[in-house]
């Protein structure tokens, strides 16, 4: 059973001088780190409310290897058309990759009382008609379904939506669609998802997090699984989290690539920024086109690591973090704690997080690791501390992660470990 140590920061107080060595890594091209605060950016008002300082720690058993950092993906085998009620009444073409596609109608804005009609909807692939049944359950048929149907299902979807699924059956080419019965001003959106298609368009960046004024790099595939295809007709843009604000990302000479700054002045709402990535391109015949949704966490740099630490291993190990803050607020460090073994070998040991309101200017934070955990790990120093997080808690942002942060060198091995610790 996983046993949790809660330790009041502000109780403790040691009365052993400072016995250990902290050396901090450099930083590594996967962490999230400014070398200096921004002036003059705007910060939003913490909305913490908690005021009292806190420490926990608990059991680690991952290895050191086991810790590495995911980078942020998605993949897409879908796109979406905007059109209006006029344009599907004349009919709109759409490009598929593959039979089998899945094509919903809907209204672009919720609650807009619109009824489509499945009698009214015309199909052709390829100029061959297409016939649409309703629930007929074979795969070789057109399958229609509307959106009050797809709720009972548990799908999030508008109510007011029609969709239907191809035949898996023929080929890739044109799917000319027409719908008459929308009114001709209103606002329509178009899914297309293509699961039995061999295209996969996928977006990755190193990090899930960023800081404003920094630069985005990101890499961008269309891959069968053998054939690997640039972007071709490629536009990216960076989206604010309230999608009022945004900026053009460049394609890279390649077709592989995004690159783009980061503005320094990014909104003070709460929510993630979104990189949107749209793909038109072709293999022989084929057109594939693919859009992609890339979620990222963008902070503005209002507090740092000082790179300054002091180690007390006096009843547990105490490690007490210098944080710099441009703004008062509450913050939170997170760390894996990783020890040595018999054989020299680095063990995971502890991971503790702690939290503090701090002011603006130098403060600290610490981090405790109780004697008994220190003693049940069997490990010993030199210690490593791994995976260090500083996230500002009343603003919801990640300000600094470091995937390697520092060795802890101390002379004293732990052996009696302090009564009324453990909870």
């Amino acid at each position: 059973m996983k046993r949790f140590y809660c330790i009041p920061a502000l109780m403790m107080v040691s009365a052993g001088a400072i016995a250990g060595n902290a050396q901090w890594y450099s930083p590594s091209a996967g962490d999230l780190h400014t070398a200096e605060l921004a002036t003059g950016q705007a910060v939003p008002p913490s909305r913490h409310t908690e005021s009292t300082a806190l420490n926990y720690a608990w059991p680690l058993s991952r290895m050191p290897g086991d810790a590495a950092i995911a980078d942020a993906r998605v993949e897409s085998r879908q796109y979406w058309v905007d059109t209006t009620g006029e344009a599907l009444a004349r009919g709109i073409k759409l490009p598929l990759s593959a039979p089998g596609a899945v094509i919903r109608v809907s209204a672009l804005e919720h609650g807009s009382a619109l009824t489509l009609n499945p009698q009214a909807l015309e199909l052709s692939i390829n100029g061959q008609s297409v016939a649409a049944t309703e629930h007929s359950g074979d795969t070789s048929q057109t399958e229609l379904v509307t959106g009050s149907e797809l709720q009972a299902q548990g799908m999030p979807v508008p109510q007011d939506s029609l969709a239907f699924r191809l035949p898996e059956t023929g080929a890739a080419g044109t799917l000319h669609m027409r719908l008459a019965g929308a009114p001709e001003h209103l606002p329509l959106v178009v899914h297309v998802y293509e699961p039995l298609s061999p295209w996969t368009a996928s977006l990755s960046a190193p990090r899930h997090n960023y800081l404003s004024g920094q630069s985005l790099n990101l890499e961008l595939a269309l891959s069968d699984g053998q054939n690997r295809l640039p972007g071709g007709s490629m536009q990216a843009l960076l989206v604010s989290p309230d999608a009022d604000q945004a900026w053009p990302l460049e394609v890279g000479q390649d077709g592989f690539t995004l690159h783009g700054p980061i503005p320094a002045e990014i909104p003070d709402g709460p929510g993630l920024f979104e990189v949107h990535a749209y793909v038109n391109t072709t293999y022989g015949d084929t057109v594939i086109r693919r859009d992609l949704k890339l979620a990222l966490g963008i902070s503005t740099s209002h507090a740092r690591f000082s790179e300054s630490a002091e180690v007390n291993d006096r009843g547990g190990l105490t490690i007490s973090l210098g944080v710099e803050a441009a703004v008062a607020g509450r913050y939170q460090v997170n760390a894996e704690v990783h020890g040595t073994d018999a054989l020299g070998h680095l063990q995971g040991l502890a991971m503790v997080q702690s939290a503090a309101v701090l002011s603006a200017g130098e403060g600290r934070i610490r981090l405790d690791v109780p004697a008994d955990l220190l003693i049940e790990s069997g490990l010993q120093p030199p210690y490593e501390i791994r995976n260090l997080e500083l996230l500002d808690q009343g603003r919801m942002q990640v300000l600094e992660s470091r995937q390697r942060a520092m060795k802890i060198d101390t002379a004293r091995t732990i052996t009696n470990p302090p009564s009324g610790s453990e909870r």
